[in-house]
């Protein structure tokens, strides 16, 4: 019986805490966007705001998290290796990214090819996206699985929103970065 029963209170345990560290991620950086909003205005590049470029995003951020480690484009022990799409493909982590490692492990990263100064629609449905930010909330640790480990947020004029919230890719035929909406609202990782 223990046997069976271990491997899935163990499983649960790791899912309530992976739950557990995406809110301290969410809290965190949601709270410095508002300090950097307060002090540095409206985010949107196109009419002088402070998200001109992901690396003066970055920049940022960097003033208002408590970081241990600033990486900035020299990826060397931030968001090294690759990840685990739901989709079951792999890919790497993106080496034209901004990265840094708070002082807990959790590894951030602006990622330049989603910018978009002027904040408005894009592609994907999701409205005003100024950026995405990405989180590792265990760091190097496993299993660097998007929705698991690994989630997204956007930042918009107003702050910092749970990437999927405004469309849906929390599905096993997705990438996953919508699941960081779906976890943070179910409160559990039970997709």
């Amino acid at each position: 019986i223990a046997a069976m029963t271990i491997p899935t209170l163990i499983n649960k345990t790791n899912k309530q805490e992976y739950v557990s560290r995406l809110k301290k991620a969410y809290s965190t950086i949601a709270q410095a966007t508002q300090r950097i909003i307060a002090e540095e205005g409206n985010p949107r590049g196109d009419i002088g705001g402070w998200a001109t470029s992901a690396e003066d995003v970055f920049n940022s951020y960097t003033k208002h998290l408590s970081n241990a480690k600033i990486c900035g484009k020299d990826i060397t022990g931030c968001f090294e290796g690759s990840y685990k799409k739901m989709n079951g493909t792999y890919g790497d982590y993106d080496t034209n990214i901004y990265t840094l490692v708070l002082a807990d492990g959790m590894e951030v990263s602006v990622q330049n090819g989603h910018f978009s100064s002027s904040c408005v629609l894009n592609g994907n449905g999701s409205n005003s996206v100024c950026q995405y930010i990405v989180v590792d909330i265990n760091g190097a640790k496993g299993p660097n699985s998007i929705g698991k480990d690994a989630f997204a947020f956007s930042l918009k004029n107003d702050g910092l929103h749970p990437t999927g919230c405004d469309f849906n890719d929390c599905g096993s035929n997705s990438i996953g970065w919508g699941c960081t909406c779906r976890a943070l609202r179910n409160g559990t990782i039970n997709y």
